[in-house]
């Protein structure tokens, strides 16, 4: 089963796997940063669930960035605005 790197550090992921009375529970984990899956008794449910996130990151990561961003544009136009502003009226 091929697993996808970590979306947050690009480390290795491997399959993790815990008893519960009679049933075994698997999870995905990174070797590196610690991110994992939530335990559940489907090996491959687990490998899907990792696999569909790291699918989704490149545009996560730019709407958070640009979200991020977008407040200090503002605030920069904003004062940019004024400093045109006042060179035109001098």
């Amino acid at each position: 089963m091929k697993l996808q790197c970590c979306p947050c550090c690009k480390g290795r992921a491997y399959f993790a796997d815990m008893w519960v009375g009679d049933l075994r529970m698997w999870q995905v984990t990174c070797e590196l940063c610690g991110l994992s899956t939530a335990y559940d008794d489907d090996r491959i449910f687990c490998r899907d669930r990792w696999n569909v996130r790291e699918e989704n990151n490149s545009l996560k990561m730019w709407v958070t960035g640009l979200g991020a961003l977008s407040p200090f544009l503002a605030v920069g136009f904003f004062l940019l605005g004024n400093l045109v502003g006042a060179g035109i009226w001098k």
